[in-house]
């Protein structure tokens, strides 16, 4: 594994999975576990390089604003030159979770053909008729197939969040978490993780 501070930023990143693996995902959380592996059996289980970079609060706050750049898309930016380096000329896989979802999206539009595969877990729909607008835009320009996994009581991203997101993209999936162990209802990564590692980096079973 490999632990350092992402280029032109202070985003720490962490490597696990196979090093020399022709897969590589990247993924994108908020909080004090970002750049654990989620689910180590899981991911040892497959031929895939996991890049997990580490956000704080301040990375991804995204004010609505009509000009300018918020800390959000300069954050998208930098992790989308990262992204862009890391993978080489192969096509990469994306995870998105909750809060720091938008901020994938954007990376994933930046990117372009360079992220063929998405997903989006517990991601809330913009609070803001305004921001809904921006990210409906980058959604609608995203060509990557998408996986979107809710929990069905998820108090910010339930059935609805979801919904909203898959009408806007090209190729999206829905699939909704009846249960989890949060007593919140939230969706939890160790229980899907294997899912996900199936949709953005399919064919790499060991």
């Amino acid at each position: 594994m490999t632990r350092a501070a992402a280029p032109d930023a202070a985003y720490e990143h962490r490597s696990f999975g196979a090093p020399g693996a022709e897969r590589t995902v990247f993924l994108l959380r908020e909080g004090v576990s970002t750049l654990s592996d989620p689910l180590h059996d899981a991911t040892t289980r497959r031929d895939v390089r996991v890049v997990a970079i580490g956000l704080t609060v301040d990375d991804i706050d995204d004010p609505v604003a009509y000009r300018g750049t918020t800390p959000a898309e300069a954050t998208a930016r930098r992790i989308a030159q990262f992204v862009t380096e890391e993978r080489g000329d192969r096509s990469a896989g994306l995870v998105g979770v909750a809060t720091a979802g938008e901020v994938a999206i954007q990376v994933a539009a930046l990117v372009g053909d360079g992220v063929d595969r998405l997903a989006l877990l517990a991601v809330p729909r913009p609070e803001s008729e305004l921001g809904g607008h921006a990210v409906a835009e980058l959604l609608e320009n995203i060509a990557a197939k998408t996986l979107l996994m809710n929990a069905r009581k998820d108090p910010d991203a339930a059935n609805a969040a979801a919904r909203w997101f898959a009408e806007r993209l090209p190729s999206a999936r829905v699939e909704m978490v009846p249960q989890t162990s949060d007593p919140e209802s939230r969706l939890v990564l160790a229980e899907v993780w294997e899912r996900v590692l199936s949709h953005v980096a399919p064919g790499t079973l060991r």
